[in-house]
């Protein structure tokens, strides 16, 4: 996404969508992918279904044989970096709301430095969806490249498409030092030495919340089967933690950070300018299972 491409149609801007928030698999992501697809085509049981992830498997292998895949010469796809921001978010949502017998963010200086670590990781994700300069492959710059087409299909109501312009301006809108907490903090205090501020979490929420129903609009607009499994179970999102904390107090870190999880994709499917659900799709992807008899 970092070339200007000019776009002229709604298949265009959809394809150049998809690229961008897709992005290339990296190695973990292609392994995964892979098996995944060739899975659904062992169980696929129509030709078009077959075509569907035939052509998936090899646009994958294709990928892994390029140049640009062997020497890193591409930007980390827009749900990559949304998802991993969601992802950090449970985590620390969780140990928020959950109060353990043990608390090693204070009792020791590795977990300390962990949690250092997850503040600036959240901060850099967000500043990567919200860049405004060229260079960036941001999901502002990707909503600002499609949203007349995006409108001009009816995926948005004219009304919310206003509010996100507003909500972008680069001047005046949610994403700058006098509107954001999580903002000013990340460019004052990570990206720049200026000041010494602090912020809670929960002041990154408002900011996300404006970025996934951003997102959303845009991926069930230009995907066809939007987001598939996108997070990590709680057993993966907790593991090696059973030394540090009872099974109980883990159980409860699974549900709280669940309980952020369900809230993100309520937040996809609510309109930014009125606060009401929205009918039609979201990125993350429902899937139904029919069982089917062959005689």
């Amino acid at each position: 996404m970092t070339k200007s491409v000019p776009i002229q149609t709604s298949d265009e801007a959809k394809t150049y969508t998809c690229l961008a928030t897709s992005g290339r698999h990296n190695h973990e992501e292609a392994v995964r992918s892979l098996e995944y697809y060739r899975g659904m085509f062992s169980g696929a049981t129509d030709e078009e279904s077959k075509t569907v992830w035939r052509q998936k498997i090899e646009e994958l292998e294709t990928w892994l044989s390029s140049e640009e895949y062997k020497f890193g010469d591409y930007p980390q796809g827009i749900n990559h970096v949304i998802l991993e921001l969601i992802e950090w978010r449970a985590i620390l949502y969780a140990f928020q709301h959950v109060e353990t017998e043990s608390d090693p963010f204070r009792e020791h200086v590795f977990y300390q430095q962990w949690l250092i670590g997850a503040s600036y990781a959240m901060f850099s994700l967000l500043a990567k969806l919200t860049g405004a300069d060229k260079r960036e492959n941001s999901l502002r710059k990707l909503w600002l490249n499609v949203e007349k087409f995006v409108a001009r299909d009816g995926a948005c109501l004219k009304e919310e498409r206003k509010f996100i312009s507003a909500q972008l301006d680069k001047a005046s809108g949610q994403f700058t030092n006098d509107r954001s907490k999580a903002i000013l903090f990340r460019n004052t205090v990570i990206a720049h030495n200026e000041k010494s501020v602090q912020v809670e979490w929960d002041a990154i929420d408002e900011d996300i919340r404006v970025l996934v129903r951003i997102w959303s609009i845009l991926v069930s607009w230009s995907s066809r089967f939007g987001v598939i499994s996108p997070f990590r179970s709680s057993e993966q999102a907790f593991s090696g933690l059973d030394g540090l904390f009872q099974s109980g107090e883990l159980s409860l870190l699974a549900i709280r950070r669940q309980e952020y999880v369900d809230m993100v994709k309520l937040w996809a499917r609510t309109h930014l300018h009125n606060g009401q659900p929205d009918s039609g799709g979201t990125a993350f992807a429902q899937i139904s299972v029919t069982p089917k008899v062959i005689c």
